[in-house]
């Protein structure tokens, strides 16, 4: 079934959810944000895992996660090691960013 240009579009608007365009962008334009969503790109992280991967403290880690998190570009899993310790894995929730210009400003709608 091959799809028109308008459904394809409708259908990712209506998959689109908009989000504070101020704390995304704030928070695009930190850098150990994004160095928080290119590792959680590759694959889920737990929290000590990105602490030893950046060259970030940890409190600021978890205070960029908690960001991310209420901002919508990620959310946490809980998952259960092997020796029985439980854990929150933070995984990416979002595909895609779409930017608009407009007379109202700039919105960001993130696709998932």
């Amino acid at each position: 079934m091959v799809q028109s240009a308008a459904a394809t579009t409708e259908k990712t608007r209506r998959a689109a959810t908009a989000v504070e365009t101020d704390a995304v962008l704030e928070l695009l334009s930190d850098e150990y944000a994004r160095q928080v969503l290119e590792s959680l790109c590759d694959r889920p992280a737990t929290a000590p895992a990105l602490v030893e991967s950046m060259a970030a403290s940890r409190a600021t880690v978890y205070r960029r996660l908690n960001d991310l998190e209420a901002a919508g570009l990620i959310a946490p899993a809980v998952a259960v090691d092997p020796d029985g310790h439980h854990r929150k894995r933070y995984h990416l929730i979002v595909d895609d960013l779409q930017l608009q210009f407009g007379a109202d400003g700039i919105e960001i709608t993130l696709v998932d």
